[in-house]
């Protein structure tokens, strides 16, 4: 009886085997598992957001003005041929004519019978006391005459040259670069101020091309060293001369610039 018990309770080798060769594989399994997904956790390549740069910028713009249209052709006048047109008196440049010489001496008149004293009759003599004046003989004008008197020579009127249009004088433009936008950005206005404002500069070009009289006709509000990079700027300007008749003559014009700090 217990032979047989024995018997059947009998351990078998085989079965243990299997059992721990499945334990075996089952904890190689477990520790690649958890291996690979280590690994994988170390390999995964983070996100990398794309980097933010923030910039500030400050653009200054130069507006100038659009010429204006050229005005359209007067129409020609036509005046009828039996029209007679009134000829303009010539001056009469020459001195007057003495008269005095043309005229004969006046005959003495009597004086009165007897010891009296002389009597002088007619007026007192032309001219400053102590000078003789007119022609020895003749004591005064026959009525209706003057003393003729010289013309005072005509003074020659001052040339007044008129500004020229800011577009004739682009024309004629050699090197004319902008106000620089480094040295504008530097001024207060440009630091701190940041708003915007005009300025007007006359200037003239002389016969060499070279600007002149460079003057500031409308400052910028609240900060004079922008005027004084835009007469710098103006100063480096060139141009062709403006010929005249074959000659170079002075021009005059103003310059409108708007500036706008952003």
């Amino acid at each position: 009886m217990f032979e047989h018990y024995l018997h059947q309770h009998v351990p078998d080798r085989r079965r243990r085997l299997r059992l721990v060769v499945a334990a075996h594989l089952a904890g190689l399994f477990t520790v690649g598992a958890l291996g690979f997904t280590w690994l994988m956790g170390k390999l995964q390549i983070a996100q990398v957001a794309p980097p933010n740069a923030n910039f500030v910028l400050v653009q200054m713009s130069l507006d100038t003005p659009l010429p204006p249209p050229p005005l359209p052709p007067a129409p020609a006048r036509t005046e009828p041929e039996d029209k007679e047109v009134p000829e303009e008196p010539k001056p009469d440049d020459e001195p007057p004519e003495d008269f005095t010489e043309l005229l004969p001496p006046p005959k003495p008149r009597p004086g009165p019978v007897g010891n009296g004293a002389p009597t002088a009759t007619g007026t007192a003599p032309i001219g400053v006391p102590g000078v003789a004046t007119g022609i020895p003989g003749v004591h005064r004008l026959p009525p209706g005459f003057s003393t003729p008197t010289l013309a005072a020579p005509r003074q020659p009127k001052s040339e007044q040259r008129a500004p020229v249009p800011l577009a004739v004088v682009r024309a004629q433009a050699v090197y004319t670069p902008n106000p620089d936008q480094d040295r504008l950005a530097a001024t207060r206005a440009g630091m701190f101020d940041k708003r915007p404002g005009e300025n007007e500069t006359s200037f003239c070009v002389d016969a060499t091309g070279r600007t002149t009289e460079i003057r500031t006709v409308k400052a910028f509000p609240g900060d004079p060293a922008v005027d004084e990079v835009i007469r710098s700027t103006i100063k480096t300007w060139r141009f062709r001369p403006f010929m005249v008749e074959g000659k170079a003559v002075k021009t005059c014009t103003s310059q409108v610039f708007r500036i706008t700090f952003k």
